[in-house]
């Protein structure tokens, strides 16, 4: 082994990372270095190389029929002529620079790994490029199967990953390298090699090269050696197949036999550097090249000499332990027939015996022509080893099966990974926990958005944690079973009133916190022995559940706790999940059993939690971002695509949070990567909410697109108002917009001759009253057809409205003497609002302190006796179904309207009423029906008592039918506002005092048709007159059209006054609150007969 020496390096380039590789035909040596230079030496002792400037600098390098393969910090991976060194095409392109290039021996397929996470492969003869996505941090290296079928990749996230390529889905990994942020500071580059038949794939780990088997990926056997000393960072396999080359970081290299797995050169670099590439001659020639850190280039030659290269496949040269068990031969020899007959041989007695070997060398059975296999009994063995032969089970090639993805592993939302130094533990909408770990420090900075809720805190982490919860009451710190010592949860508890605001517990033994989270007055952990233990902020153990599956993540808000968890095993690379949403407290829980968490087509949960409203919301790995549709059962709606806001393939959003109400998710850019930079703080984006319906960009899809999201607005509001919340500002605004957004839609149906789907839009329109105005577009746009059709659906709105309303209050009423006084803290409202839920509101508070039970106190009853003595009316209403719109346009919210022109309808379109304050519980069950029902101010203040109101409508209806019914159509209307709690609007009031006059001028138009006339007229009416008949309409309750308004007040009053004495005999101020809760009842009982 004399011979066997490294010749003295070279210099190549400057001091830095450098690469290298032969031409296919192994004349030249071709390099690439810090300095962006690309050198073609013919041979180390070649004084007049070939240098190409290339970019300013180079970081990969390979060779393809003529033209080398460069990475330069441009993220490109440009071709070059050999010879001349002229650009000569695009291969592909990055969002950071490229670590590693390989070509395949047929030169078809280029493999690429990029800094920015991502692994591309590119077909040459196609054109095409395929992305690997799935590791964590810059890819290391990359190595293509022989075969074609697999890569191997190697991450600084600490994997290393077997891809298929036809599936692009990882089918093995290894978590087997040191964890680093970047390629510069990685310890080993981890470069990998394929045994020439692909049976093998050869990984530097530690001070070992591990060789996994193909067929199960696992570890066969490993390549080591007594003089590795530190880090084995290459491996390389000879074209040949017979050896295996391995270099350290210390600069030793190594070289070993394939076949025996013995060692046969072991040299170091003269001065000690680490080597940064090892290339092996591909024309056969003992050479293997090597570049170091310092930029210096170096050969080993004349590695094979002598009688050790005339019989490599000699197959006594394997141990006979490693053939007896049946384990493959690595390579496979070829067994040399023609050796001495006195030479014991193992292949010739199986060849004698009538087995067989396959291509690898292992035992595969008695083939069927063997005389041993028919059963002959004139053969006999000689010894007894024979017998165990034949007694040993055929070894049946193993089956395909199926290539099941990786799970997801545990994560906390918000969170970076956690091999990264300087990383995010946790960014929520509370504040943000920084780790910063180095051999100087190791500690944990905590920063609160608003610094009223806490100061700023530094901690030590000498406790190692790696995982936080933050909330404006406690921050909950977690760590893995290190060594000795157990899992641990530490809690900082500032919304403590005593001392010892801090408290920790340790986990069982063999009991490890994979994820935390916190709510209101509660934090929850998940372990991987599927535990979710509850605790409270101050320490107390409240509950411990089993989850039904490993646990990806937690996530709370309030009292709802979500925990997502892998249900079974997803098919073609997809994560199978479910999620369940419970409460802590013990209430109604949103989700009690698990429901299908929806990710796309081959993607991760990338994060979990709850809107600002508290309705649950994920993103995926793909930059979808959904949010449960609670309308569809446990079902999920897409609300955001972000990667139509990226620039670049490699851009992606980092998720911070949803609000509903404004419309928008907060996220932060990540160029070229998934996760955000700790320094400098990056900028926080603001994406608004967009469904991703169909042609958004025209009209008509920009209007459907804003009602589905108004509708899912106003479903979330909904929800927070019957768990207490006072949400009334933002449901009128929500409300307002999808009321905009269904009149233009039905607006732009109607510009555009689609009367069914204009007719379909106002069955879609949330109340009556939208309806109304639709109905007046129609008129106005002379669609008589239409609006007689919508004045159908506008009843039969109205008529539902008035049902549900009626059943809900049923329900709230029995909620309240369930709970008791309880509810009164809900109900409470500010005194200087005029609404009428108001007074009912005081009527059900002052029912409940003094405990009555009568039946003019309880609604339900109250409203059943009112429908039987409203049955004759009952007829009158049906008959008249299509002409309840028109009724309704004497209210507030229709008389503004009535003075404009055209499509300002549509175009000024504007709130009809003040904002009701009444209790956010009883507001998204019975706003609606009341507001479009008892609309009138003064009702509220004067609080006439509805039942007598209701059966003095009753009882004067045959007397006041005839006298309208001759010449107004809209006698209806004009009787319901005899009694008091009725009035008219400013159009009405004209039309009254002026119906003859528009008769005269519309001899032609029936009874139907005769306000829309009306109306028309109203609008060329001087401003003074029309201010007059406003007036009126907003300072009486007479039912007929009178001028003077106060001449019928008083009887009025003593009417009601007199109607309340009969009804019940308590005290004047228990009938005056008890009396508009009654009204709104007796309302609604009216019209559900109706």
């Amino acid at each position: 082994m004399d011979s066997k020496k490294m010749r003295p390096t070279r210099y190549a380039h400057f001091e830095g990372h450098t690469d290298l590789c032969y031409t296919s035909d192994g004349r030249y040596i071709v390099t690439c270095g810090t300095d962006g230079e690309v050198r073609v030496f013919e041979g180390l002792d070649d004084d007049d190389c070939k240098t190409h400037v290339v970019a300013e600098c180079a970081h990969s390098i390979a060779c393809q029929d003529g033209r080398f393969l460069v990475g330069t910090d441009s993220n490109l991976v440009q071709a070059y002529t050999l010879d001349e060194g002229s650009p000569d095409g695009i291969i592909t392109r990055f969002t950071a620079p490229t670590t590693h290039i390989v070509v395949s021996k047929d030169a078809k397929t280029v493999a690429c790994a990029g800094s920015d996470m991502t692994i591309k492969v590119h077909d040459t003869v196609a054109y095409k490029d395929k992305v690997l996505n799935g590791h964590q941090a810059p890819v290391l290296s990359v190595a293509l199967d022989p075969k074609g079928e697999f890569l191997a990749s190697s991450s600084c996230d600490g994997s290393v990953k077997v891809w298929d390529l036809q599936t692009s889905v990882s089918v093995a990994s290894w978590n087997v390298v040191p964890k680093t942020n970047s390629f510069s500071s990685s310890q080993t580059l981890c470069r990998m090699a394929w045994t020439s038949d692909g049976q093998y794939l050869l990984v530097p780990v530690g001070m070992k090269v591990h060789a996994y088997a193909r067929k199960d990926w696992q570890i066969h056997h490993s390549l080591e050696h007594e003089s590795i000393k530190e880090t084995v960072s290459l491996a390389a396999v000879s074209s040949c197949g017979r050896f295996v080359a391995g270099a350290c970081r210390d600069g030793v290299i190594l070289v070993w036999d394939a076949s025996s797995r013995q060692i046969i050169l072991s040299e170091k670099h003269p001065k000690g550097l680490a080597i940064t590439g090892i290339a092996w001659n591909p024309s056969g020639k003992e050479e293997l090249a090597f570049v170091d850190c310092d930029g210096q280039l170096g050969t080993l030659e004349n590695i094979i000499e002598g009688d050790y290269s005339s019989k490599p496949g000699k197959s006594d040269s394997i141990p006979d332990s490693e053939k007896g068990d049946g384990a493959a031969v690595f390579p496979p020899v070829d067994v040399d027939m023609a050796e001495e007959e006195d030479e014991f041989s193992l292949a010739k007695i199986k060849q004698q015996l009538g087995f067989a070997d396959d291509e690898e060398g292992t035992f595969v059975g008695l083939p069927e022509e063997s005389d041993l296999a028919k059963g002959d009994p004139s053969i006999k063995l000689k010894d007894d080893d024979a017998a165990s032969i034949i007694t040993t089970k055929t070894e049946v090639p193993p089956a395909p099966v199926m290539k099941l993805p990786e799970i997801q592993k545990p994560f906390q939302p918000g969170m970076s990974p956690e091999h990264l130094n300087d990383r995010y533990m946790l960014w929520n909408n509370v504040g943000i926990v920084r780790q910063y770990s180095s051999e100087d420090e190791n500690s944990i900075d905590v920063e609160f958005h608003d610094t009223s809720v806490h100061h700023a805190l530094h901690l030590n982490n000498n406790s190692g944690h790696s995982m936080a919860a933050l909330s404006t009451q406690a921050l909950a710190l977690a760590c893995e079973a290190q060594d000795d010592q157990p899992s641990k949860l530490a809690v900082q508890h500032f919304s403590a009133w005593g001392g010892g605001k801090e408290w920790h517990v340790d986990m069982p033994s063999e009991e490890e916190i994979l994820a935390l989270c916190i709510g209101a007055g509660w934090l929850a952990v998940a372990t991987d022995r599927r535990n979710l233990r509850i605790f409270s902020t101050s320490g107390i153990q409240r509950d411990i559940l089993s989850i039904p599956g490993p646990v990806v993540c937690l996530a709370g808000f309030e009292e709802q706790l979500m925990v997502v968890f892998h249900s079974g095993m997803g098919v073609s690379g997809d994560q199978h999940m479910s999620a369940v949403i419970l409460s802590v407290n013990g209430n109604k829980h949103p989700v009690p059993l698990s429901c299908p968490l929806p990710l796309s087509p081959r993607s991760y949960l990338a994060w979990a939690g709850f809107t600002d409203e508290g309705t649950p919301a994920v993103m995926d790995s793909a930059g979808i971002v959904r949010m449960m549709h609670f309308k569809y059962g446990y079902n999920w709606t897409v609300i955001l695509n972000t990667k139509n806001h990226t620039k670049g393939k490699s851009d992606n959003y980092f998720m911070l949070g949803v609000s509903e109400t404004q419309g928008n998710v907060r996220c932060i850019l990540c160029k070229g990567g998934r996760y955000p930079p700790v320094l400098p703080k990056p900028h926080v984006s603001i994406i608004s909410i967009q469904v991703p319906l169909c042609e958004l960009e025209t009209e008509k899809g920009g209007l459907e697109e804003k009602t589905l999201r108004s509708g899912l607005l106003l479903n979330s509001l909904e929800r927070l108002g019957r768990l207490g919340y006072d949400i009334e500002d933002s449901k009128n605004e929500a409300d307002k917009i999808l009321k905009e957004a269904m009149i233009k839609l039905f607006a732009l149906a109607c510009r555009t001759e689609r009367e069914s789907r204009a007719l379909e839009v106002c069955q879609l329109m949330p109340s009556y009253h939208t309806v109304q105005l639709a109905i007046k577009y129609a008129g106005k746009l002379h669609r008589l057809q239409l609006a007689d059709k919508l004045g159908e659906v506008a009843s039969a709105k109205m008529q539902e409205e008035m049902e549900k309303a009626a059943k809900l209050q049923g329900v709230e009423e029995d909620d309240l003497q369930m709970y008791g006084s309880g509810m009164r803290r809900i109900r409470t409202r500010g005194e200087e609002e005029e609404d009428e839920e108001d007074d009912y509101s005081e009527q059900v508070q002052e029912s409940m302190e003094n405990g009555e039970e009568s039946v003019v106190d309880n609604p339900l009853l109250a409203a059943a006796s009112r429908r039987e003595n409203a049955t004759p009316r009952s007829g009158l209403l049906s008959s008249q179904n299509s002409k309840n719109p028109f009724k309704k346009s004497g209210t507030p919210s229709s008389a503004p309207q009535s003075g404009k022109r055209g499509i300002n309808v549509i175009d000024q379109f504007r709130k009809a009423q003040k904002k009701m304050d009444s209790s956010p519980v009883l507001r998204p069950v019975v706003k609606k029906p009341q507001a479009k029902q008892t609309t009138l101010k003064k009702d509220s203040q004067e609080d006439p008592p509805v039942a007598s109101g209701k059966e003095n409508v009753s009882e004067n209806i045959p007397d006041e039918t005839p006298k309208p019914s001759a010449t107004n159509p809209f006698k209806k209307a004009e009787k319901a506002t005899d009694t008091p709690p009725k009035k008219q609007s400013a159009l009405q009031l004209w039309l009254a005092d002026n119906e003859k006059a528009v008769k005269e001028r519309y001899p032609d138009a029936s009874e139907k048709d005769l306000l829309a006339k009306a109306a028309m007229m109203f609008k060329d009416v001087d401003a003074d007159t029309k201010q007059k008949y406003k007036a009126l309409a907003a300072g009486t309750h007479t039912a007929t059209a009178t001028p003077a308004p106060e001449t019928t007040a008083a009887p009025t009053e003593d009417d009601k006054k007199r109607k309340r004495e009969e009804t019940t005999p308590e005290s004047p101020v228990e009938k005056k609150a008890k009396g508009s809760g009654i009204n709104k009842l007796a309302a609604f009982a009216f019209n559900k007969d109706s």
